[in-house]
């Protein structure tokens, strides 16, 4: 059992410190938070708000980024198609150019009236070149299945003729980087003993027209096309090629 201490004794023990007063007093402050600050509070989310605002700005630029080079590729890509079938109608027209030239030999036509023809033809290839649209170049060449297709065989009497296009029966042609039109061409089968230019075709395929050989001092249209084009490569060409035809239909008349 403890023992009691008098009262007196008591009285005599010393009052508490003031540090110890105080380490109590922190202690019970410490699990009571301190009230917030509204202007910390306000500020907080100001800056919150702020982030998602700056967040959604980038979203939205972003998005609209990509809807305007969408827009563009598409605008672009019409363009393009529009101007490559505008392109494309120019190759029956070359053809059909050539055809007449063909017939203006066969049928006797005067000179100077071909050779217009073939400036006229000249400077629509040039035109249609600069624009991306060109022929293919495969007449005395090793056969390309990627620009041509073969439609025949023709015998040639010399080894290195052998798988080289002899004849072209439809001209091919190319618009910028991929191929619009592909060659028709005959090819050369060399074997011992074979006669020239007797070839043999598949089916379906229609032999080529007949041209009127030039007469005896007479250029040959081949002859006139190489002259001429070689001619206007060094010149300028006609501004216009409707005044070109009318000044020779003029001395025709004359």
């Amino acid at each position: 059992m403890a023992e009691k201490r008098p009262a007196k004794d008591r009285e005599l023990d010393p009052p508490p410190s003031e540090e110890a007063t105080g380490g109590l007093a922190d202690l019970l402050e410490t699990d009571e938070a301190p009230p917030p600050d509204p202007a910390t509070q306000r500020a907080r989310l100001a800056e919150d708000r702020l982030n998602e605002v700056l967040e959604a700005y980038r979203q939205l630029k972003t998005e609209n980024e990509t809807f305007r080079d969408r827009t563009s590729r598409n605008v672009e890509r019409r363009f393009e198609g529009r101007h490559e079938r505008l392109l494309l109608k120019f190759i029956d027209i070359m053809d059909n150019l050539d055809r007449a030239l063909e017939a203006a030999q066969v049928n006797f036509a005067s000179p100077p009236l071909v050779e217009g023809l073939i400036l006229v033809r000249t400077q629509l290839l040039q035109t249609l070149k600069e624009e991306g649209l060109e022929r293919i170049p495969v007449l005395g060449l090793p056969f390309d299945p990627h620009v041509s297709e073969a439609v025949a065989i023709e015998p040639v009497t010399e080894s290195e003729h052998h798988n080289v296009v002899v004849k072209e029966l439809q001209r091919g042609w190319r618009l910028k980087d991929r191929i619009a039109r592909p060659s028709r061409v005959v090819l050369g089968e060399y074997r011992d003993g074979a006669v020239a230019g007797e070839g043999r075709s598949g089916p379906g395929i229609a032999a080529e027209a007949p041209s009127r050989p030039a007469a005896e001092g007479e250029p040959s249209l081949e002859d006139i096309i190489a002259r001429t084009e070689a001619e206007d490569a060094a010149t300028t060409p006609p501004s216009s090629a409707e005044s070109l035809l009318d000044g020779l239909l003029d001395d025709e008349e004359k």
